[in-house]
C-alpha cells in the first residue's frame, strides 16, 4: 500500500461513521425479536382447541362442519398474538372485491382472514407458511387479485 500501509482516511471514516449504525441495527432487531410473543404453538393437533374455536377437541371432532363456525369472534386478534411480526402481508376483516376460489375460505362473517391464504393446523407446509397455494411469482396473490392490483 502506499502511504507506509496505511488505508487511505476516507476508508477508515467510512467504516467508523457505518460501525455504530450496523450495532444500533443490531440492537434493535434483537429487541423486536426477543419481544415477540413466544408460547405452546396452538397449530399441533394435540394443543388447546379454545385458543382459537368455541368449543373444545371432542365437540369440534364430532361435527366437522359446525367446527368451521364454531371460531372465537376475535380469532384474527388471536392471530396477531403471536403472528403480529410477520411484515407485509394481506390485511384481513375486508370484504373481496372479487370472487375468491372455495380452496381459499373465508371468516364465517364473509370477510379475509388468515386462514383464507394460510392453513391453520398445519395440514400442509408444501409451499411454506403453511400457504394454502403456491405463491412463487405471486400465485397465491394472483388468484383473487389482477397484476395492475399488486403493482
Amino acid at each position: 500500500m502506499e502511504g507506509g500501509g496505511r488505508r487511505p482516511r476516507a476508508v477508515v471514516s467510512r467504516a467508523t461513521a457505518t460501525l455504530p449504525t450496523l450495532v444500533a441495527a443490531l440492537a434493535v432487531a434483537t429487541v423486536v425479536v426477543a419481544a415477540r410473543p413466544h408460547g405452546d404453538d396452538v397449530h399441533r393437533r394435540d394443543a388447546d382447541c379454545r385458543t382459537c374455536h368455541t368449543t373444545d377437541a371432542a365437540a369440534l371432532s364430532a361435527d366437522a362442519a359446525a367446527a368451521k363456525a364454531a371460531l372465537a369472534g376475535d380469532l384474527e386478534t388471536r392471530c396477531l398474538t403471536c403472528h403480529g411480526d410477520q411484515g407485509p402481508s394481506h390485511r384481513t376483516g375486508v370484504r373481496p372485491r372479487k370472487g375468491v376460489p372455495a380452496d381459499l375460505p373465508l371468516a364465517v362473517d364473509g370477510t379475509i382472514g388468515c386462514a383464507t391464504c394460510h392453513f391453520m393446523h398445519g395440514e400442509d407446509d408444501t409451499f411454506g407458511d403453511f400457504l394454502r397455494r403456491d405463491n412463487r411469482r405471486g400465485g397465491l396473490c394472483l388468484s383473487c387479485h389482477d397484476l395492475s392490483e399488486l403493482q
